[in-house]
This record gives C-alpha cells, sequence and structure tokens, in this order.
C-alpha cells in the first residue's frame, strides 16, 4: 500500500477540554502525531482539526473535508492518536472502520491504541470493536454529568441557554441572568395584550404578520429590509410566548430535551417537567394578565365552519346539565343561533339525552344581568372609582410610549433606508416603495398616538371616569377575555334553566 498521502485528524470536544488531562489539547496532538509521522517516515499531505466538536456524531466540518479528500483520492492514510478522536459513537465508528475505510482502501491508525488496518495480524485490530463501546459508554457518561450540572443551574435561576427567550437580554453584568430588551418587550406586550383582547392565537399571528413586526428570528438576525418582507408568525411561536412563565418574571427551562446524546432533534416536554424558578428577573408582563391569558387557552375556541367569522362568546364553557357533554351551536338563521347538547344532537337513535335546545343570545343576556346584579349588590361605585381610574391612565401612558417608541424606530430605519440607496445596497425604486410604506406607518402611528392621548386627557375627567366605571358594571359590552375571567362554566337544564358557575366564591 503506498503510504505517502497522510491525512492526520485532530478532534477535540468542549467536554473533553473540560474534563480530560492537556495531552488531549489540540496543540498536543498535533506535536504527537506530526512526530510519530516523521519516525514512520510518513508524508503529511494535511492536518484535519476540528476543534470544540463532540464526538457523538460525525457531523463536523473536517471530518467532512476529510472524507471529500478520500473520494478525490488525495491521501489513503487516516492517523488520529486514539480511536475516541476519530468518534464515540461506536455504530458509526464502526460503519467508517469496517465498511468505509476498507472500500476505499483506506489503512487507519490509532496510534496509542495500537489500531493499524496495514497490519492485518495485529490483534489489538480485534478489540477495536469494544473500544468503540467503552469510547461510548464514556460519551454518554459525561452527557449525563453535563446534563446534571446545566439541571442544577437551571434549579437555582441561572438561565443556561445559548439564546434568551424573545424580549430579553443575557445581562452582562451578572452571568445566568436576564434582562428585558427594551425594544422587543413592547412586542411581547402586545402579543398578550391582543390575546386577551380577541381570544384567537392565530388571530393574533395575522395582526403581527400584517403590521409587519418581525419575528423573533429576524429581530436577533437579519436586517430591518429582510424582517419586513421574510417570515409570518405563527400559532406555534405565539403559542409558546402565551404560555411562557418566563415573561411573568418567572425563569423557565427545560421546556424541551434532546432525544438523546446522540440526537440534536429536540421534543417539547409537558408543563409539569419544566423547571420554573420564581420571581428571578423583571416581568415583561404582570402575573394577572398571565394568568388571565392561562385562562382563556384552557378553553378549547369554537370558529363557526360556515362563516369562519370569529369564536362565540360561549364557545367551550357551556354544558349540558343532565349527561355533562359540551353544547354545540345551531345557525338557524345570521342572527338566530342555538345551543343544543352535543350528546343529545349525534348519538342518533341511541337518545342518550335530550336536546335542552336554548337561544345563544338568551344565555348571553343571562349572564350579563348576573353579573350587573352582583355588581349592584357588592360593589360601591364611588370606592371603585379611585381603585379603577390610576391603571387606566397607566395603560394609555404605557401605551403611548410604546406608539412612540415605534415611530422613533420607524424614522430610524427611514434614515437607515436612505444611506443603504446612497451606498447602492437598494435600488431607487426599492427605496421608493419602502420609503412610501414607512411614511404611511409613521403616518398611522402619530395618529394613534393622537388618540392615546387625547383618551388619557379623558382618563383626568372625573365626571367621565366614572361613566366609564357605570359603563363596565353593566356588563353590556361582555367580551370573551372578561366572560373567562368571572365565569367558569355555565350548564344547561332541560327546562332552560341556567346555573352560572363563577371564578369567584358567590356571596350568600
Amino acid at each position: 500500500m503506498d503510504v505517502s498521502r497522510i491525512g492526520l485528524y485532530l478532534r477535540l470536544s468542549r467536554e473533553d477540554e473540560e474534563r480530560e488531562s492537556e495531552s488531549q489539547s489540540i496543540s498536543n496532538q498535533r506535536m504527537f502525531l506530526l512526530k510519530y509521522a516523521h519516525e514512520h517516515d510518513f508524508t503529511v499531505v494535511d492536518i484535519y482539526i476540528d476543534d470544540g466538536y463532540s464526538g457523538t456524531n460525525f457531523d463536523r466540518p473536517a471530518f467532512k473535508r476529510l472524507i471529500d479528500d478520500i473520494d478525490a483520492g488525495k491521501i489513503n492514510v487516516v492517523i488520529t492518536k486514539d480511536l475516541s478522536r476519530l468518534g464515540r459513537d461506536y455504530i458509526q465508528t464502526g460503519h467508517y472502520l469496517e465498511r468505509y475505510f476498507p472500500e476505499k482502501n483506506i489503512r487507519y491508525i490509532a496510534v496509542n491504541d495500537n489500531i493499524d488496518t496495514g497490519k492485518r495480524n495485529e490483534g489489538a485490530n480485534d478489540l477495536t470493536p469494544f473500544l468503540s463501546v467503552i469510547n461510548d459508554m464514556y460519551a454518554k457518561d459525561i452527557s449525563k454529568k453535563v446534563r446534571t450540572a446545566l439541571s442544577t443551574k437551571k434549579e437555582n435561576g441561572q438561565f443556561i441557554g445559548s439564546t434568551p427567550p424573545f424580549g430579553y437580554l443575557k445581562d452582562p453584568n451578572q452571568k445566568g441572568k436576564l434582562i428585558v430588551d427594551t425594544e422587543a418587550a413592547p412586542i411581547i406586550r402586545v402579543i398578550f395584550q391582543e390575546y386577551l383582547k380577541i381570544g384567537s392565537i392565530i388571530g393574533v399571528a395575522k395582526m403581527l404578520t400584517e403590521r409587519n413586526i418581525p419575528t423573533p428570528s429576524q429581530y436577533r438576525n437579519q436586517t430591518y429590509t429582510q424582517k419586513r418582507f421574510a417570515g409570518l408568525w405563527n400559532d406555534v411561536m405565539i403559542k409558546r410566548i402565551l404560555t411562557n412563565p418566563t415573561y411573568a418574571g418567572h425563569l423557565t427551562q427545560n421546556r424541551a430535551r434532546k432525544i438523546s446524546y446522540k440526537v440534536n432533534k429536540k421534543v417539547n416536554l409537558p408543563p409539569d417537567e419544566w423547571i420554573i424558578v420564581l420571581n428571578t428577573h423583571e416581568p415583561i408582563v404582570s402575573q394577572e394578565e398571565f394568568d388571565r391569558v392561562q385562562q382563556m387557552l384552557e378553553v378549547r375556541s369554537y370558529i363557526p365552519e360556515k362563516t369562519g367569522k370569529g369564536n362565540h362568546l360561549l364557545s367551550g364553557i357551556v354544558f349540558c346539565a343532565d349527561c355533562g357533554s359540551p353544547m354545540t351551536f345551531i345557525k338557524q338563521s345570521p342572527t338566530r343561533i342555538y345551543l343544543a347538547c352535543r350528546a343529545s344532537r349525534y348519538s342518533g337513535r341511541l337518545k342518550l339525552c335530550t336536546s335542552h335546545c336554548i337561544r345563544e343570545s338568551y344565555v348571553e343576556q343571562a349572564i350579563k344581568d348576573s353579573l350587573k346584579q352582583l355588581a349592584d349588590n357588592l360593589l360601591d361605585e364611588d370606592a371603585l372609582f379611585g381603585s379603577i381610574k390610576r391603571p387606566a391612565m397607566q395603560q394609555y401612558q404605557r401605551q403611548g410610549d410604546q406608539l412612540k417608541q415605534k415611530l422613533q424606530f420607524s424614522k430610524q430605519v427611514a434614515a437607515s433606508l436612505y444611506k443603504d440607496k446612497v451606498k447602492g445596497v437598494i435600488s431607487e425604486v426599492q427605496f421608493i416603495d419602502m420609503n412610501q410604506e414607512l411614511q404611511k406607518e409613521q403616518e398611522t402611528l402619530k395618529k394613534q398616538i393622537g388618540n392615546c392621548t387625547k383618551a388619557l386627557e379623558k382618563q383626568q375627567d372625573k365626571e367621565n371616569d366614572k361613566e366609564i366605571i357605570k359603563s363596565l358594571l353593566s356588563f353590556e359590552a361582555l367580551d370573551r377575555s372578561m366572560l373567562l375571567t368571572l365565569v367558569e362554566k355555565i350548564l344547561i337544564h332541560q327546562d332552560k334553566k341556567i346555573d352560572i358557575v363563577f371564578r369567584f366564591k358567590k356571596p350568600d
């Protein structure tokens, strides 16, 4: 065999660097192998180095280059310091030793393990499969120890991920702590507020996409031009944000895990396996907002199949009082919708229950009347005024500040686009199109800021505040967010009697 075309392969993973002696360093491997090649009069064609890559898989840049050179006939001998440098996955390592190298007529030498496939009678070659298994077991043991160390850090409230959740940054002054990203946090607040308003994950995603708000990956990695015209928000992104307690100030990790130490693919874990440490950093949304969102998410929304125009106010919370089945919605006309027991409707001749048929509007009105009666009997409007006025003013103030930040950002982008045009990064036509869109966006933002200012001025009017409170306590404008906050479920009897189960204890 011609031994003049030698490839030296060196590898060191981060775990190896932390746990093994200096003898395994890249510089030491290089000196050791060059000395070995010199002593045996081998001519080294190239040196392939994977520094910081695990041996549990072979998706490594230098190793891939080594394989390409073998296929091209540039080398015919591969030398490593020991077998574990080639790899720690015994299945893939065996593939290269038992199939690929022999098929390509490649001589493989692992110096310290006394392996040399060019010497067929060497007994050490027979032990190669056992060494591969031992290396694999070592990698598995290392993986367990690393996971244990990381779990300890998670349980102590330290953020150990490479990228913090969208809306947060790593604190440069305190390792493992998160701080609020002042530019991205307003997007998180909008997501929570919009969901509380409309109760639809898809609706929130559509709204963000229509407003050209960048997705988390676009926000982190791409230029503004790319952000505006690439990528869409989807329900998975929105739900992941809405269900993450990190946004309420509680560091939440371990929401997903790798299938194994050899496979990078991850699977999502159920909430009872999440690691949550309370009050570790500044929240982006209040605990009350977060809890209300979770209550709404627990109730499955129903979208009418024919109209597709939105959710029923009562979907997911109204049930048959006798059999416990959900009530289904029946559209008789554009203005008349009935509720009926699902078990009765779909059981056919079995007749598992009776219809319990009742008009949707009748049930909604009964809920409003019940809530209004409770409010009239229990609440003092004047006393309530003091507790409601300030949060309302803060809400408008906060919304106005967020809109001003967006306006400032839009102006900065416009200036950046002009520079890009001057430099030739974008064409004149592209600049005109994008600048016109930015001007429209700025005009809209200015109008919204004006509306917030007017609303804030109205909030300072005591008489107007009282009217707002009276309107709220009338429950005429009952929305889904308010309903799910106050009502747990509704039971419909055959005689059309309605039982409302509140989320709070109803006074005697």
